[in-house]
């Protein structure tokens, strides 16, 4: 599974989840025996954002977030055409979105995933993965490598599920 491939690389190569994960009872990639973890392992966003290059793995990278990352992808997703302005929702507007048509987007992970027909919140599953702990949902970027972005929390932890879609079978998130 990609995700789990993602936190293995990200313990033992990347600084700030080796400290973060180690100090919470998190090691590659479960939590140890009667340690419980904070908020299911996942990092706040807001910690990430200030330490940007404690977040390139050690053999090297870039310490810049790309705020674009993955629009093409998801207005793929959504049905939008290339030169489509599809509405921006953020992660914690997605209860008020309803039926709105658009893409998903983090102000730091960037694009995440779009409506679809079937009126749901479609993540950009091959490239994207989320699940819901007790600090909200944390979302990982599968095919990013730096700097690596690993179970952290959307808008520094907007409550929800990720659920299969009924019409498409993919995942979709519900807040």
């Amino acid at each position: 599974m990609a995700y789990r491939r993602a936190v293995t690389s990200a313990f033992r190569t990347v600084p700030l989840y080796r400290e973060v994960w180690a100090l919470s009872g998190r090691t590659d990639p479960v939590l140890v025996p009667g340690r419980t973890g904070v908020d299911g392992g996942a990092v706040r966003s807001s910690v990430v954002r200030g330490r940007l290059a404690d977040l390139v793995p050690l053999a090297g990278g870039a310490a810049v977030v790309d705020p674009t990352r993955g629009l093409d992808h998801v207005r793929s997703l959504g049905g939008f055409g290339r030169d489509a302005e599809p509405e921006v929702v953020a992660p914690d507007e997605l209860a008020r979105a309803g039926g709105k048509r658009g893409v998903l987007r983090d102000p730091l992970l960037g694009f995440l995933g779009a409506s679809r027909s079937c009126g749901e919140w479609h993540l950009d599953w091959p490239r994207v993965y989320a699940r819901a702990t007790g600090g909200g949902l944390a979302v990982t970027l599968l095919a990013h490598r730096s700097p690596m972005l690993v179970d952290v929390l959307v808008c520094d932890g907007v409550a929800g599920e990720v659920v299969a879609c009924p019409v498409h079978g993919t995942p979709v998130v519900r807040t």
